[in-house]
């Protein structure tokens, strides 16, 4: 009896191990998601792959989880949720980027303020965090980049900026403020993917190409019952160029350590905290109440165009979250500066420019035209322009003709060194030559950053110039012939690059480029830097 007793005993136990080791099935189980790429190699076009939907987005880790990753980086690649196919121009992209670690290196420097608030902003939006990924295609996280019409980290156009209610005028531009701008451009992106077939490859191409490009193909593949993902639009490949790199950048994020290169470290937490300012203040004043210097503080709120911040507000002052408290500790002691507010409008007649009429009312044509957000000089009569109004803040200066005084207010006028534009000079090599700020040298002479030099111009350098202008003036003479290169029918920048046995990286930043720049036969490059 006793020995049944535990038979039966032993019999139970089996079963219940047999039961425990048992999967159990319910409806409620999701797969889960394959976060790899594809290993299967493929043909050299586009490679299909599965749209990601809504849902793909809608359950983001949470915020305890995502903080144990050192850096921002590991932290979009393990979010990563877009599929990058294998394809020729992908794998061409990640060539590129492997050979120029240098160009990554100075994108993790450019993003370090402000990559952990754009990736927040994504995750709180249920977004996919690759998005971030973008800046790096559009301006390699440059702010201030500005090419033809579109600007800032997010190379937003004036029409959208407006349509997403960023505001532009003679002293602020938000689609180079980071913050403003990011979430103007987060909201274009939903409201493209709405739009576009809920994809969000449809939203990016979107963005680049034209929303009308991609509804267009969207339609016909409507009406010959043909899916609509990204990958089965047909699309011109203008429309789609930016698209590979993206994609690169995605892969390289998701598994350096496989392709071989490394991103500059940008820890996994704010850097960056908010101030509240009420009205226009002195920019300097503002940087000594932070503890920064001028440069820091114009690196941090690159969206303002003077030294004095924008009349109205409030607007928020971006600061290194350690500096927030001092700041706001002594913000009572910034003085708000007088400034004139708009002074009228004026109605374009016949034979009217944009030169004529600024002349006439004394201002700049850069003043005219970036009161007026306009983007090229064609006017139509009858069109009304705002005249700004002229400020009495210390940014408010002239510059005489024989350029060698700016006029501040009732101040003392400040002298400043005159130097003369020699062939293959622009004003990123010149900032640093003679070791200033690129935006202080472009301000004082009423000038944009990418502005192009004409030889023979005379330029005005601060007085804060630690250099020798006659020693740099012969040591310009002197590289005068090899210095520049004058592109020619057929000519790339990665052509250029080898024929000079210089870095593409360093042909693109010399010149004030970005890697898909079109060249022009005629135009004038500089092919080599300070040495």
């Amino acid at each position: 009896m006793v020995v049944f007793k535990k038979i039966l005993l032993m019999m139970m136990v089996l079963t219940l191990v047999s039961c425990a080791a048992r999967p159990v099935s319910t409806s409620s189980q999701q797969p889960q998601q394959d976060m790899t790429l594809s290993d299967t190699a493929t043909a050299d076009n586009i490679t299909p792959a599965e749209p990601a939907t809504s849902d793909d987005y809608s359950a983001a880790a949470p915020q305890h989880q995502l903080s144990q990753f050192d850096t921002v980086w590991q932290r979009i690649g393990h979010q990563v949720k877009i599929k990058v196919p294998d394809n020729a121009d992908i794998r061409a992209q990640r060539a590129f980027y492997k050979r120029h670690q240098k160009l990554l290196d100075e994108v993790s420097r450019r993003a370090e303020p402000f990559l952990y608030h754009i990736v927040l902003e994504l995750e709180k939006r249920k977004m996919p965090v690759e998005l971030a990924l973008l800046p790096i295609v559009e301006s390699s996280f440059n702010p201030l980049a500005q090419a033809g019409a579109p600007a800032g980290l997010w190379q937003m156009v004036p029409q959208t900026a407006r349509n997403f209610g960023l505001k532009r005028n003679e002293w602020y531009d938000g689609r180079k403020d980071p913050i403003a701008s990011t979430a103007a451009t987060l909201d274009y992106l939903k409201y493209l993917y709405q739009l576009l077939g809920q994809d969000w490859l449809n939203a990016v191409a979107g963005y680049n190409s034209g929303e009308g490009t991609i509804e267009r193909a969207i339609r016909r593949n409507q009406q010959a019952g043909k899916p609509i993902d990204f990958w089965s639009l047909n699309l011109p490949r203008k429309s789609t160029i930016y698209m590979p790199k993206w994609l690169a950048l995605i892969d390289l994020v998701q598994k350096p350590e496989q392709y071989d290169v490394r991103w500059g470290y940008i820890a996994n937490k704010p850097s960056i905290g908010f101030a509240s300012i009420k009205g226009p203040v002195d920019m300097a004043q503002a940087a000594s109440l932070a503890g920064l210097s001028l440069i820091e503080l114009r690196k941090l709120n690159p969206a303002f165009r003077k030294s004095t911040t924008a009349p109205g507000g409030p607007y928020s002052l971006v600061l290194p979250l350690d500096k927030v408290a001092q700041f706001n500790s002594q913000s009572g002691q910034l003085k708000l500066q007088k400034v004139a507010a708009t002074t009228g409008s004026y109605t374009v007649k016949a034979g009217d420019s944009l030169g004529s009429i600024a002349k006439r009312h004394q201002l700049t044509v850069t003043a005219l035209r970036q009161a007026n957000q306009l983007s090229s000089d064609q006017l139509q009569i009858g069109q009304k322009l705002t005249l700004p109004g002229i400020s009495s803040s210390a940014d408010s200066f002239a510059v005489s003709d024989n350029l060698g005084s700016e006029k501040t207010g009732g101040k003392k006028p400040s002298q400043h060194h005159s130097y003369q534009v020699k062939a293959g000079d622009n004003l990123w090599d010149l900032s640093r030559e003679f070791k200033v700020d690129l935006m202080e040298l472009a301000r004082l002479n009423k000038l944009t950053k990418s502005s192009a030099l004409k030889p023979g111009q005379k330029i005005l350098i601060p007085t804060t110039a630690n250099i020798s202008l006659a020693k740099n003036s012969k040591n310009k003479d002197k590289n005068e012939n090899t210095a520049s290169y004058i592109v020619k029918s057929g000519d790339s920048l990665d052509k250029i690059a080898r024929k000079h046995k210089v870095k593409l990286a360093d042909l693109i930043r010399w010149n004030a480029l970005r890697e898909s720049s079109t060249l022009q036969p005629g135009q004038k490059l500089k092919v080599s830097g300070v040495r």
